[in-house]
């Protein structure tokens, strides 16, 4: 029988300070400079977010505006933050998210010894800097020094099932290979004060978070009383008429996101189009898909699979929850969906099939079929 790579423990990590959605609303509506109409408009945001609580690195997004706060200033008295420092921020605050997340990672592994390790993909979207977090881990773990490196940096929330398929690539071709993939997105760094509708939308849905896997074709390490999920295909296409409708980039006060309206649009028109070819690849039908881990880039992301797919809420729910709980963190996002069914499958539900998918700019979506063992 073929032996598919195969993810061996997941951890997750949010930074300590949680932000309420109501109470980050309260604070943006109290503050200086909005109109009538915006308020309105920001109050339609928050109330359609699905979001009860997100978790930030920096405490001040729960605190009303305060001269001393480095990034949150609502009522946009104080000048802009530049990129280098937001970037500096990021250096500070992004490894130790990591370490947190591998760690609890390596804890659902008895045994494991961290040596094995031979190859590190590290990826993110929300900061950059060199030496950068893959060699910052080596060092705080104490791995190998000559464990190999694959940094992928900005792509954006897909991210996440891309640095799972250069893991199966990598263990496709090395059979012995055990490699860690380890993300961290601090998204709340490039919170900007202006009343485009693009910025308040990602000012209420984008959070901070980290995830760390194990994947590996070798069946001595195993997950303590757990499943291990099988990698068995991906499939990526990108739609051309969705390039304009979201963008990420550099900018001189921030990352800018350009999030247009239209986006959940082309999602429900493109995703089963994509599904098709990714179960005609696999020759797998959708009737023997039995879970759904589906990037909650938002309430209407879901909803817009949901409709095009036909798959129910309650099939979706492990996406709502971290919506609801988390915010959107972006490319690490899918790892905490995916984290919920690690902990709820069990021995009984060996050979059920889980479908992911992830979406970002391009308009590009990223699906993978996983198998429970």
């Amino acid at each position: 029988m073929h032996s598919f790579p195969s993810i061996k423990s997941i951890g997750t990590a949010v930074p300590p300070h949680k932000i309420m959605q109501d109470r980050h609303y309260s604070i943006l509506e109290s503050a200086n400079g909005l109109s009538r109409e915006e308020k309105l408009q920001l109050r339609q945001v928050y109330r359609n977010s699905g979001i009860k609580s997100r978790h930030s690195v920096l405490a001040e997004f729960g605190e009303e505006d305060r001269n001393e706060h480095v990034l949150f200033h609502p009522a946009g008295n104080n000048p802009p933050v530049s990129v280098s420092a937001r970037m500096d921020l990021f250096e500070q605050y992004a490894t130790g998210l990591c370490v947190k997340a591998a760690e609890k990672c390596f804890s659902e592994l008895p045994g494991f010894s961290l040596d094995r390790i031979t190859h590190l993909v590290s990826f993110s979207c929300t900061g950059m800097f060199a030496p950068g977090i893959d060699i910052q881990l080596i060092e705080k773990l104490g791995l190998n020094r000559n464990i190999e490196r694959t940094c992928i940096n900005f792509m954006g929330c897909y991210a996440g099932i891309n640095a799972l398929k250069t893991a199966y690539h990598i263990c496709r071709s090395e059979p012995g290979a055990v490699v860690l993939i380890s993300g961290v997105e601090l998204c709340t760094l490039h919170y900007q004060k202006n009343n485009k509708q693009d910025q308040l939308i990602a000012n209420a849905i984008f959070a901070d978070g980290a995830a760390a896997c194990i994947i590996s074709s070798d069946p001595e390490i195993k997950p303590a009383e757990k499943t291990e999920f099988a990698l068995r295909s991906f499939y990526s296409e990108y739609e051309p008429s969705g390039k304009d409708e979201m963008v990420w980039r550099i900018g001189d006060f921030g990352f800018d996101l350009r999030l247009s309206t239209l986006v959940p649009d082309l999602v429900k028109n493109s995703i089963s189009v994509l599904l098709n070819k990714l179960f005609s690849k696999t020759g797998i039908e959708q009737n023997e898909i039995d879970f759904y881990a589906i990037h909650p880039g938002g309430i209407k992301i879901l909803e817009a699979c949901e409709s095009s797919i036909h798959i129910t809420k309650e099939q979706n729910r492990f996406s709502y929850e971290v919506l609801n709980e988390f915010g959107n963190m972006s490319s690490v996002t899918v790892l905490f969906v995916l984290e919920k069914y690690f902990q709820s499958l069990h021995a009984g539900d060996q050979g059920k099939k889980i479908l992911a998918c992830a979406f970002g700019p391009g308009l590009t979506m990223e699906s993978m079929i996983l198998e429970v063992q």
